[in-house]
C-alpha cells in the first residue's frame, strides 16, 4: 500500500496565524492522537536557526504543535543537538540561550528546550545498525529516550547533500558530534590558491582547526579535516572546492543509516512535517539573511519520512517548473538520500498524496488535486 502523504497549500507572504491553523489540520489528518499515548515524553525536532538567520521556523508554529501534543496527553519538549561547526550552538548552555533569544521559550513555547547529546555533544547512545556504511551509529540520547517524535523540518538546499528536508532533520540533527563527525568523514576540500585573499573566515568557522592562513592562501589540514564543509559553505569567494563523487553520495547514504537508528523502535510513534516556505539554496545553520529563492508552497505531514521527503521533491517541481535543488548545487545528486533510505527499509518513495483544506464547519477534509 503506498504510503500517505498529506499536503496543505500555503500563499507566498499568508500570515502565519493560518499557517497554524493547517499545522494542527495536519497533525489531525496525519494521526496524532493515536500516535501519542498518555504521558508520552513527545520529541518536538526542530531547528533554532543560526544567528541572523531569517528562514528558520518561527515559534508559533512550534507552540501550535506543542499544544496539540498536550490536547492528547503527551509532555512535549523541544530537542535539538549541538553542532559541529563554530558558533551559537556549539555547546548546550549557549545553544539554549541563542533558543532563547529567537523566541523559543517556555513562555513563548509552553515546552522547555532540551539540547539532545549533552553539554559538548558527548551524550550519545550507540546503536548497532550493521549497514553498508555503518554498523553502528551514534545517536543523541534523549531523542533515543523519548516515546515520541515529531520532525518539523524546514526544506532548503544543503551544501553537503543538496536538500535537506526530513531525512537530514532526523538523521543529522539528531546525531551526537561523534555521529556528525562520522557522517562527513571522508569529504576533503582544496582550496584554489587564485581565488583565495586569505580573509580567514574559513578559518575562523572550521570546527576542526583544520585550516591555517599562509602568506598568500589559506591551508588545509587533510589529518584535521572532518570534511563537513563549513568551508565551501561560508568562502564568499569561490575558494574552496570538493569533488563531488563518491564523498557526498556517502554522505547521503550514512545521514539514511543514521535515521533508521535514530528511528528504531519507534514504529508508530512519529510524525513528520516538512515546510515547504522560504526555501532558499543555503540551510538554516548559515547566518545570512537570505531571503527566499522561490515563492512559498506548502506544509505537508506523513508517517513515512522517506515518502514526504520524495514527495516534497515532486511538488516543488510541479510547482516551479524546474529542478530547484538540482540547480542549486549542480554536482550533487540529491536523490540518493531518499532512494537509499528506502532500499534500507526506512519508508517508500511510492506515496499518494492527498490534500487537505478546511470545510465550512471547521473539519479538515481532502480534495483532488
Amino acid at each position: 500500500m503506498k504510503s500517505r502523504v498529506y499536503f496543505t497549500r500555503v500563499e507566498d507572504g499568508e500570515d502565519i496565524s493560518f499557517h497554524v491553523q493547517k499545522i494542527i489540520q495536519l497533525l489531525d489528518v496525519a494521526g496524532c492522537e493515536s500516535v501519542i499515548r498518555k504521558n508520552d515524553m513527545v520529541a518536538v525536532k526542530t531547528s533554532f536557526g543560526e544567528k541572523g538567520n531569517i528562514g528558520h521556523l518561527k515559534p508559533p508554529i512550534v507552540r501550535a504543535v506543542v499544544d496539540k501534543v498536550k490536547e492528547c496527553s503527551g509532555k512535549p519538549f523541544l530537542v535539538e543537538t549541538n553542532t559541529l561547526y563554530a558558533g551559537r550552538r556549539t555547546n548546550a548552555v549557549d545553544h539554549i540561550i541563542h533558543a532563547h533569544e529567537h523566541g523559543f521559550n517556555y513562555e513563548n513555547i509552553g515546552a522547555p528546550v532540551i539540547i539532545g547529546d549533552g553539554l559538548f555533544g558527548e551524550h550519545d547512545v550507540q546503536v548497532e545498525i550493521n549497514q553498508s556504511l555503518c554498523k553502528y551509529a551514534y545517536v543523541a540520547g534523549v531523542a533515543r529516550a523519548a516515546n515520541v517524535i515529531i520532525s518539523l523540518a524546514h526544506v532548503t538546499g544543503h551544501v553537503m547533500a543538496g536538500m535537506g528536508a526530513t531525512l537530514k532533520n532526523i538523521g543529522m540533527g539528531l546525531s551526537s558530534r561523534g555521529g556528525k563527525l562520522a557522517q562527513h568523514s571522508g569529504v576533503i576540500p582544496r582550496i584554489l590558491k587564485k581565488q583565495c585573499n586569505t580573509c580567514g573566515v574559513c578559518d575562523t568557522w572550521c570546527p576542526a582547526g583544520a585550516i591555517k592562513m599562509g602568506g598568500y592562501y589559506a591551508n588545509i589540514d587533510p589529518g584535521r579535516c572532518i570534511g563537513c564543509g563549513e568551508c565551501l559553505a561560508v568562502c564568499q569567494f569561490g575558494a574552496v572546492e570538493i569533488a563531488w563523487d563518491e564523498n557526498t553520495v556517502n554522505l547521503q547514504k550514512k545521514v539514511a543509516e543514521y535515521c533508521l537508528a535514530i528511528l528504531e523502535g519507534k514504529n508508530g510513534k512519529a510524525i513528520f512535517f516538512n515546510f515547504l516556505t522560504h526555501i532558499t539554496k543555503h540551510c538554516d545553520c548559515m547566518d545570512n539573511p537570505y531571503e527566499p529563492d522561490i515563492p512559498d508552497i506548502g506544509i505537508m505531514a506523513s508517517t513515512d519520512p522517506v515518502a514526504i521527503d520524495k514527495a516534497t521533491v515532486d511538488i516543488i517541481k510541479e510547482h516551479t517548473g524546474t529542478d530547484f535543488f538540482q540547480d542549486a548545487w549542480p554536482g550533487i545528486d540529491y536523490t540518493i538520500q531518499f532512494h537509499y533510505a528506502q532500499e534500507i527499509g526506512l519508508g517508500s518513495t511510492d506515496y499518494e498524496l492527498i490534500p487537505i483544506r478546511r470545510s465550512l464547519n471547521g473539519k479538515s477534509i481532502n480534495i483532488n488535486r
